[in-house]
């Protein structure tokens, strides 16, 4: 008997969890199995089996995912692990054509995912989107711009009261950037809050504090604190587990508090925009260490609504063909494209853009690199049309995505 690929239920928890770890490398321990079963969608799961033993896993979380100028649903494909003794054998496409069809029922005209090896979901039309920045900041270098904004005051809260202070804040404000995405009471306490020890990697618990203007939250950090003692000093690390502001002083008076605090060496963030205030407020940006990475990846699903569903800074007009590799088909669509609107229309005239769904999908958040792309030969068409889509694509703020799902 081959192996398929069909739904699980909550009760093979457990063995989904193991199947993963296999894959990934972990312990599925029981708090984790526990959180496993309390957050995934199960309607959504889908696992591939080798007779009843589960040999592989893929599933999505139902998102509400902020694009430039708007949003739109998402499934975002999480969980994608095939066990090492069944590799090489199409395993992964199966699964994947289960996920999209899926998405495709559910009218989703985008899906989106955190590759934990970029070199594999292009050929599922998945463009890298948004990049992330990992920083690592000396506190001796800490000091800011003479002509950085005055810092907010900060004010230290409970874990009790960030769980009341914080949804609020991050709702207001995740319509700005393009990659954030609604999260639900669960996603919050099952990921956002959870804080089990076993994950702590010797640091503290998480603590929290939030700048405040009027009464009203414009900022807040989560951080954990990891000491280190030294010949005699203190020279720990600060460890960001999430940094968000709404204004100049927000911004300002969050990075001011990491940066200062006692008895550290180091203030250390992951998953970081390219476009963070932090560079703008240091004296020294070069003095931060910054790794750049791929983050969130994006598959444009249904081309008209995905298009027509966000907004673009420019003008544009052309007649694009889309290559699917999923299934090697060939899509025409005309592009009427302006900040006052969008229409995208199916078309028999002749493209006057030939690219890969990839590419698109790459594009669609507002990193737009359509001329880069043009250069690597992944691209054919008019410099002009290319330059056109180029501007009109183009989005600020940068695509950020604040958390792997």
């Amino acid at each position: 008997m081959g192996v398929t690929v069909g739904p699980v239920t909550p009760d093979r928890a457990e063995e989904v969890a193991l199947a993963m770890g296999t894959a990934f490398g972990f312990d599925p321990e029981a708090d984790r199995v526990e959180r496993f079963r309390n957050t995934f969608e199960w309607d959504r799961m889908r696992t591939a089996y080798d007779g009843d033993k589960i040999v592989g896993t893929i599933g999505a979380f139902s998102l509400d995912m902020t694009v430039p100028g708007s949003t739109l649903p998402c499934a975002g494909t999480t969980v994608v692990a095939v066990m090492p003794t069944h590799r090489r054998r199409g395993i992964l496409r199966m699964m994947i054509d289960s996920h999209l069809d899926d998405a495709r029922h559910r009218n989703e005209p985008l899906a989106a995912l955190w590759a934990s090896d970029s070199g594999i979901y292009g050929r599922f039309g998945y463009g890298e989107a948004a990049l992330g920045a990992d920083v690592r900041v000396a506190r001796d270098h800490g000091s800011f711009h003479r002509l950085a904004a005055r810092p907010s005051p900060i004010r230290l809260v409970t874990a009790e009261e960030a769980a009341e202070l914080l949804p609020p804040f991050y709702e207001r404000v995740r319509m700005s950037r393009p990659g954030f995405f609604a999260r639900s009471d669960q996603w919050w306490k099952n990921r956002r809050l959870r804080d089990p020890e076993s994950e702590r990697d010797g640091a503290t618990a998480f603590r929290y504090a939030v700048t405040e203007e009027n009464g009203a939250v414009t900022g807040y950090v989560q951080y954990r604190f990891k000491s280190n003692w030294t010949e005699g000093h203190g020279a720990g690390d600060v460890r960001i587990r999430e940094l968000l502001g709404s204004t100049a002083e927000s911004w300002a008076g969050l990075w001011r508090f990491v940066l200062d605090h006692d008895l550290t060496a180091r203030i250390e963030a992951s998953e970081r925009p390219v476009d963070d205030p932090l560079f703008g407020l240091l004296s020294a940006p070069r003095r931060a260490h910054v790794t750049l990475s791929d983050s969130l990846w994006v598959r444009v699903m249904d081309v008209k609504t995905a298009l027509e569903g966000r907004s673009y800074a420019d003008t544009a007009g052309t007649v694009i063909q889309v290559h699917d590799p999923i299934d090697a088909s060939l899509t025409k669509w005309r592009l009427d494209l302006s900040p006052e609107g969008s229409q995208v229309t199916p078309t028999d005239a002749d493209a006057e853009v030939e690219l890969d769904l990839e590419d698109l999908s790459a594009c669609f958040m507002g990193r737009s690199r359509f001329r880069q792309l043009a250069l690597a030969g992944r691209l054919n068409g008019e410099p002009s049309n290319i330059a056109a889509l180029e501007r009109a694509f183009a989005w600020s703020p940068a695509p950020w995505c604040p958390e792997v799902f």
